[in-house]
């Protein structure tokens, strides 16, 4: 088994915020891709960002599995571990996902949909919460419950199994394309998004960089093998955004049928998958590396403010798209400059109003406000 000492993880909480500060962004300008004609010069513009920020989600399903097997992969695998585990999971993510499930719901039942009942009503809502469903951004945690479910039974495989453990990385990959040749020639599910075979690359880099932190901050103390390691990540992950935001590019303009046509089945079958997966791979081992650069380079002003964003970056995952449903509602009509600076407000408006209904939740409600937010940290020069 692999011992290593116990170090501060305030690269974790950096990471964190880098991903949800991905996860604003897409969500700020997806209504501009909508709405901003094509032939604008500010689409491509809208289109980049829009593209290249999908990489939030998958980062924080890599650092949750990299937090999970940091803390419990040198400890002995018991029952009460196991039950202790699923308990924090059950108090501090499930139930704030059943409470903005709930939420969300219940809006959308308010203002688009006329149930002919209380009973449909209740059976959708169920059906909707059970498939992570009740608003988009939920998938996350409905993914995220799928994986709580197996890490153990993943855990133990690699405790058991050297030849697991040390090919993870790879393992995770060949699972996950797997489950997508399979998918698209054979199942056809639609939902295949919400479902966590999609995302196994990143749960097993997570999972083989937990277990060999140790091992690889040593390794990257060597100047040489770190330069080597930083320019092949960022030299691929530059190639890559290109391909992926260059791809939806030429599909949202109406011309990626025509490039299509000199290409072979099998690159227009998986080009999407390939782009993405790889592209949100590369960029949360980059954001991973880039938080590990900050965590030295920030000052400590800078420094305690990402590491704010991200103690709060669950609470901000879930409420923000509440608050982007509000501003939505604000008349938009008018130049496109004038639309595009509303959506650059729009995105520091949600920042700042969704952190602040997190930690005025967590101030007002005391030792219950984990109900709505999960657990919290103190404020960075706050007691507990």
């Amino acid at each position: 088994m692999i011992k290593q000492q116990r170090v501060s993880l305030d690269e974790i909480q950096l990471a964190r915020a880098f991903a949800i500060i991905a996860v604003l962004v897409v969500h700020s300008t997806s209504s501009g891709v909508t709405s901003i004609p094509t032939d604008s010069v500010l689409f491509p513009i809208y289109n980049f960002f829009n593209i290249a920020g999908k990489l939030g989600t998958p980062t924080f399903i890599m650092l949750s599995s990299f937090v999970l097997f940091y803390n419990y992969f040198p400890r002995e695998t018991n029952t009460q571990l196991i039950k202790n585990f699923y308990l924090k999971r059950l108090k501090y993510i499930i139930i704030p996902y059943f409470i903005f499930s709930l939420i969300y719901f219940g809006l959308k039942w308010m203002f688009y949909y006329d149930y002919p009942s209380l009973e449909v009503a209740f059976t959708k809502f169920i059906y909707l919460f059970v498939l992570g469903k009740a608003h988009p951004h939920l998938y996350f945690v409905f993914i995220s419950f799928q994986l709580y479910l197996m890490f153990p039974v993943i855990m133990l495989l690699l405790k058991k199994y050297d030849i697991i453990r040390k090919h993870s990385l790879w393992i995770g990959v060949i699972i996950q394309w797997i489950w997508v040749y399979l998918n698209k020639e054979y199942f056809h599910l639609t939902m295949k998004g919400s479902i966590s075979l999609s995302y196994f690359s990143f749960y097993f880099v997570g999972a083989y960089l937990g277990i060999y932190y140790d091992v690889i901050r040593r390794k990257m103390k060597d100047h040489v093998f770190r330069f080597k390691v930083i320019c092949t990540i960022f030299f691929v992950y530059g190639g890559l955004v290109i391909l992926y935001t260059g791809y939806m590019y030429l599909v949202r303009i109406g011309v990626y049928n025509d490039v299509s046509t000199f290409l072979p089945k099998w690159i227009n079958s998986y080009i999407g998958e390939f782009a993405w997966s790889t592209h949100a791979l590369f960029a949360g081992i980059g954001l991973f590396l880039i938080a590990h650069w900050a965590n030295v380079r920030f000052n400590d002003k800078t420094k305690q403010l990402f590491m704010e964003i991200g103690a709060t970056s669950f609470g901000i995952y879930l409420i923000h798209p509440l608050l982007l449903m509000m501003l939505r509602l604000v008349n938009q009509n008018g130049s496109t400059l004038i639309y595009s600076i509303w959506q650059v407000a729009t995105f520091i408006l949600i920042s700042i109003g969704s952190w602040m209904l997190v930690r005025l939740t967590q101030k007002l409600f005391l030792e219950n406000y984990w109900i709505i937010f999960g657990k919290l940290p103190p404020m960075a020069g706050k007691g507990k």
